[in-house]
């Protein structure tokens, strides 16, 4: 499979790159796309809303206020169509999904999050 797991998280940066302090309780979405699928956090760092902090893929690391997150997962996690997969907002295929709309719900909007995108190729 050619695409990406993408996980946005309340934790640290520092916590996330420990695999033995994960705290999956802090998840707020997790979702899979296709080859296309890690284009909206790229336009985020275009746009100097986001910040890379790792590139080599496993995993690609992020940092980005709730502010300019949240309303990319209040809106939904848009679902690929036929293979084509939007390039300006989050996408995943049916059944790969999950959004914490609680956990969302409690974020403000200053607060850091992590995002990490996983190269599934």
């Amino acid at each position: 499979m050619s695409g990406w797991w993408t996980i946005i998280s309340t934790d640290t940066p520092q916590r996330m790159a420990d695999m033995t302090k994960v705290n999956k309780e802090a998840f707020l979405a997790t979702w899979e796309a296709g080859l296309f699928g890690a284009d909206w956090i790229a336009q985020l760092c275009a746009q100097g809303k986001a910040t890379q902090l790792s590139s080599n893929g496993f995993p690609n690391r992020y940092t980005a206020l709730a502010g300019d997150i949240l309303p990319l997962l209040e809106n939904g996690i848009a679902v690929a169509q036929d293979g084509v997969f939007p390039h300006d907002q989050p996408t995943g295929w049916p059944g790969c999904i999950t959004v914490h709309g609680d956990r969302i719900a409690a974020c403000a909007p200053g607060q850091l999050l992590t995002i990490e995108v996983w190269d599934q190729s």
